[in-house]
């Protein structure tokens, strides 16, 4: 890796110690990826129910256009990475507003996305149907 770098050994060992580092680099670094695809739309999002389109269309577009990426963030545990339950709790809490009631509800959906979005994106489901089941949840 360091090599196809151009960088010494020694310096990617400095920086990110073993292979448990590296690894934790690279999910990091897709789980800030994602959060941008997603936090286009929640910029722009005024309601509750275009915070809930905003977070699933930029979570099923970054999985379609970057479905290595989302492969390795998933096959490495990063579904469980701390900075994913950092989105997810800021992405939750926009879901929420000034509903508190429905803050679990909201965990719930977003939660529901995060592991469900890869395999739906694979088989063609439409985002609009998933805003409509999880807006039963959240929305309600």
């Amino acid at each position: 890796m360091a090599e196809a770098a151009g960088v010494s050994r020694p310096l990617v060992h400095a920086y990110l110690g073993d292979r448990r580092g590296l690894l934790d680099a690279v999910q990091v670094r897709i789980v800030g990826r994602l959060d941008t695809w997603v936090g286009h739309g929640l910029r722009r999002a005024l309601t509750r129910r275009e915070c809930l389109q905003a977070v699933v269309a930029g979570s099923f577009s970054f999985v379609d256009a970057e479905r290595d990426a989302w492969g390795v963030l998933v096959a490495s545990g990063g579904l469980d990475h701390p900075a994913l339950h950092g989105v997810r709790g800021r992405w939750s809490a926009r879901l929420v507003g000034e509903e508190r009631t429905a803050e679990l509800a909201a965990q719930a959906a977003v939660a529901s996305l995060v592991y469900g979005v890869g395999g739906w994106v694979h088989r063609g489901v439409d985002p609009h149907d998933v805003v409509t089941a999880l807006g039963k949840m959240v929305l309600a």
